[in-house]
């Protein structure tokens, strides 16, 4: 038997049967790192010097490495040399590390590279301390010709963690009988010699060797180039182990020794040794083809003995058998004795036979690749915490850090604070670890600070943060009870926590805002609403009561009226066309007759179609023909009415009312998306009349006591001018001609009003008489400033006479803005709502209308209404003042009032709000 193959461990009777020879034996072991070309083998070398693939027997054979252990260690025994070969492959190896790649990919993502390098490199250093605990001679090979300082921190962790399981080791193998004493003593053969084989040669050094090795033996010539490099090398390998102290004069304390005589660096440069597998398998199959390739039984012709081999050799005097023969026979021979200190301890040095070998060795690869004992485990811990400097120095900086970033945060805190605030916190506190902190763990730490301060901040420090319907959080703590508020809040984000242990109150922003009651007479503080009846409705009833307007004539909206004790609000669901553009609402709001005066919008047929007013385009076109800015701005504008003599039966509509709900009421307000037959619980309109409309006079304005809170130079209504003509029926056809008939009539049903172009007279009429109606548009602030506003973009203001020059005519028709920008002089603008609308009617015989439609967002945003089916009638000769509503909501929620300016577009009162109804027969006698 010439030789033996094996994967270790394994056992001597496992080997071949029958049993191989037992001749002592030297070890060899290779370990390194390899290219991918290369598979994973670094026994490239000893294939040249044996004349056969030993490690590699096929080129599609690659490196099997352990699952757990990421390394394999494969044994060849060649019986003439009685040397034995052991080759390590592993995570150094490239090919081996792209083989694991998909298995760890998962724990790269999470762990990061480091730790999982980290724990590769513990597997790959554990086998490797076996390797020096069996080995008489390591070769540690390279793929470049750079000397990996890498290893400094390898060879040292190694010593470490040797000197620690020295006694161990010793206490496995003293039960193995036949054992020397020396070698249970020091736990190894000998002190093990460390050669390195550097496989990349620079082509011109091997190009000037390849010239040399022409030369004859007895010419006189220099030092080979390629001795020059190997010795330079020698030199510097020796400089950087003897600094880092991982060898010493001493070589019984060491890792492992350098001889001070020898070569201990070998560079080829007969051949590449870095040939690719795909170049082996063309060669091989060239080989064949030529009929040069030689099988298994062939292989002894070009072992190392062979007369071929020999001649080669001596035309390549350069060459790794010889570098390496000369360790090996200086093994059988006196030993290895790499001490350079006179008074050294004496050597010891060990050539065990095979099967004394196999079996010590077995054990000591088990308690060094997998321990399970107590101590063992220690020393697996230390390797793996000397290894991962960079895990550990990560480690010790950061927890050092952790503290100084939670003080941090907790610095100076409030008794309770904003989700913001916590945010803000955090940032600087993680900034201040992020100057600090260093290393793979700078991650996992900085989650930990997250963490902590999170914990911090949840452990009674936490705001309530609920919005109120304006837009301001709660600044409670965290509790229960108080209502949805607009949303949000801490509350609704932790869903899954135990809230029975918060408190139970009232939600409160801590904003005080400043607003006039339903008449304006009394102005107020006004807590930051978080429910809509708070907003809406109790807040001007508890003033009202104060000011005493909650005893004038007002107009009665209509309110959810319950017929039983358990009514509960309607479950609405969300509206599928919510994103499409809020036009088909407004247009049949519209044009639905409400009454007799229903799509007459006296504000359209005043200023002609306008942009402002498109929800009455289409009616007015058909009406009216196209005025000029000069008629819509003169104030000249006429009406006529039909005045019915007698109640008639024609004259009465007849239809189907739909009852509304008892059991169920509406949550929100009324809105042209709101369900049919659901009402509020409560109005979130008011209509009050002040008095007899002699309490406004023109000339002063209104004072103070009048209206609390109105700006200066602001107090005043905006006259309003029109021309009305009573029409009875059976004057009609002779008093108007066709166009008042194409006007007046649609389909069956006679119109109650209509604007025309007024004709030229003649003589007086004695049915036709002008009104002048007082109109204004109040907004009101944060801050309780109130002003009127005389056009769309216009803030009302006198001249310095104290005259009013404009007219109501921009006003009634348009669409108003509901957000306009107050002109108080404040560093930070605010932003003030329409809140009220100023009616004087005349002593006329007709009544004004008020039909408000309201819509406080862009499209697709509903329009809000008071719900009564018809327009409101208003009394004569009264000042009405029409109270809007504080927020608005609908079936999603509140529409929260801007806090920066917006467009004029952004919320409107819309145009078609004004009307004109004659007299009802009973009120006519």
């Amino acid at each position: 038997m010439g030789s033996v193959s094996f994967k270790f461990p394994t056992s001597f009777g496992d080997i071949s049967h029958p049993p191989p020879p037992d001749p002592p034996v030297v070890i060899v072991s290779f370990f390194g790192k390899s290219s991918y070309i290369s598979r994973g083998f670094k026994g490239s070398a000893v294939d040249d010097a044996l004349g056969r693939q030993v490690f590699c027997s096929s080129v599609l054979d690659f490196p099997q490495v352990d699952g757990d252990a990421h390394t394999e260690i494969k044994g060849y025994l060649d019986f003439k040399q009685k040397v034995l070969y052991l080759h390590l492959c592993g995570t150094f190896d490239v090919r081996g590390l792209a083989d694991i790649y998909e298995k760890l990919k998962t724990d790269l993502g999470s762990k990061g590279y480091l730790k999982e390098w980290a724990k590769l490199r513990h597997h790959y250093a554990r086998s490797l301390l076996f390797l020096f605990s069996v080995s008489h001679v390591l070769v540690c090979s390279h793929p470049s010709l750079v000397f990996d300082t890498s290893y400094i921190r390898l060879f040292r962790a190694l010593d470490s963690v040797r000197q620690k399981v020295q006694g161990s080791i010793g206490d496995i193998i003293s039960t193995i009988s036949g054992v020397p004493k020396d070698w249970v003593q020091y736990g190894r053969l000998c002190t093990p010699r460390l050669l390195f084989l550097f496989e990349k040669c620079p082509a011109s050094i091997k190009k000037q060797s390849l010239s040399e090795n022409g030369e004859t033996p007895g010419s006189n010539r220099k030092v080979p180039a390629i001795k020059k490099l190997e010795h330079a090398m020698e030199d510097q390998i020796y400089h950087v182990l003897r600094k880092n102290r991982i060898i010493s004069k001493s070589s019984m304390n060491s890792l492992f020794a350098i001889p001070a005589n020898q070569e201990f660096v070998f560079i080829p440069t007969s051949r590449d040794s870095m040939r690719d597998s795909r170049t082996e398998l063309i060669d091989s199959v060239i080989s064949m083809c030529n009929g040069t390739s030689f099988g298994p039984e062939q292989q002894d012709e070009h072992s190392f003995h062979s007369p071929s081999f020999l001649n080669e050799m001596n035309l390549n005097r350069h060459s790794f058998k010889g570098f390496l023969q000369q360790h090996i026979e200086q093994a059988f021979s006196k030993g290895f004795d790499d001490n350079v200190g006179r008074h050294s301890a004496p050597t010891f040095f060990e050539v065990p036979k095979f099967s004394l070998w196999l079996e010590v060795s077995k054990k000591v690869f088990e308690f060094s690749t997998s321990p399970k004992s107590a101590s063992n485990s220690n020393q697996s811990a230390m390797l793996h915490g000397l290894l991962d400097t960079d895990v550990k120095f990560s480690e010790s900086r950061c927890g050092k850090v952790l503290p100084l970033a939670i003080a941090t945060y907790q610095e100076n805190l409030p008794t309770h604070y904003t989700r913001e605030y916590h945010d803000g916190r955090l940032a600087h506190a993680l900034s201040v670890f992020a100057v600090h902190a260093r290393g793979p763990l700078f991650e996992e730490y900085a989650k930990q600070v997250e963490t902590e301060c999170e914990a911090h901040w949840k452990a009674g420090k936490q705001m309530c943060q609920v919005l109120s319907l304006t837009g301001n959080p709660c600044t409670k703590p965290l509790h229960k009870g108080g209502g949805d508020g607009a949303g949000g809040g801490e509350l609704q984000e932790e869903e899954g926590r135990d809230h029975s242990q918060l408190p139970l109150m009232e939600h409160c922003s801590g904003v005080v805002y400043v607003s006039a009651c339903n008449c304006g007479r009394k102005q107020g503080p006004r807590e930051d609403p978080f429910s809509m009846r708070t907003s809406n409705h109790d807040f001007y009833t508890v003033l009202g009561k104060d000011c005493g307007c909650c005893d004038l004539e007002s107009i009665t909206f209509p309110v959810f009226t319950p017929s039983t004790k358990d009514f509960r609000a309607a479950q609405l669901f969300s509206n599928k066309k919510a994103g499409k553009a809020n036009t088909e609402p407004r247009d049949t709001e519209a044009t639905t007759p409400q009454g007799n005066t229903q799509g007459l919008s006296f504000a359209a047929y005043v200023s002609g179609p306008s942009g402002g007013s498109d929800i009455i385009a289409e009616e007015t076109s058909n009406l009216i023909p196209a005025k000029t800015d000069s008629e819509t701005d003169s104030g000249s504008n006429a009406i006529v009415i039909q005045v019915s003599d007698t109640d008639s039966e024609g004259s009465k509509e007849k239809c189907l009312v739909r009852q509304p709900s008892t059991t169920e009421y509406l949550p929100g307000m009324l809105h042209s998306e709101s369900p049919l037959g659901l009402l509020p619980q409560f109005p979130s309109w008011s209509l009050v009349c002040l008095g007899p409309s002699s309490l406004y006079s023109h000339n002063l304005g209104l004072q103070e006591q009048q209206q609390a809170g109105l700006m200066p130079g602001s107090a005043y209504l905006l006259p309003w001018d029109l021309t009305v003509r009573l029409e009875h029926q059976q004057d009609r056809p002779n008093a108007w001609p066709t166009v008042g008939d194409a006007a007046f009539t649609r389909g069956n049903k006679p119109l109650a009003s209509s604007v025309l172009q007024r004709p030229r007279k003649t003589k007086r009429d004695t049915s036709e008489f002008v009104v002048k109606i007082f109109v204004g548009v109040e907004y009101e602030c944060p801050r309780g400033h109130r002003f009127m506003c005389s056009a769309p973009d216009k803030v009302l203001k006198t001249s310095g006479s104290g005259l009013v020059k404009d007219n109501g005519n921009k006003i009634t028709g348009n669409d108003m803005p509901l957000y306009f920008p107050c002109p108080c002089k404040n560093s930070k603008p605010l932003i003030a709502q329409l809140m009220r609308v100023h009616v004087v009617t005349p002593k006329a015989p007709v009544h004004v209308t008020l039909n408000p439609k309201v819509q406080p967002a862009p499209s697709p945003c509903p329009i809000f209404g008071p719900g009564c089916e018809k327009p409101i009638r208003l009394s004569q000769s009264a000042y009405w003042i029409l109270r809007l509503p504080y927020v608005y909501v609908g079936d999603q929620g509140p529409y929260i009032s801007p806090k920066e300016p917006v467009p004029i577009s952004y919320g409107r009162l819309l145009a078609g709000m004004y009307g004109i109804m004659e007299l009802s027969p009973t009120e006519k006698t």
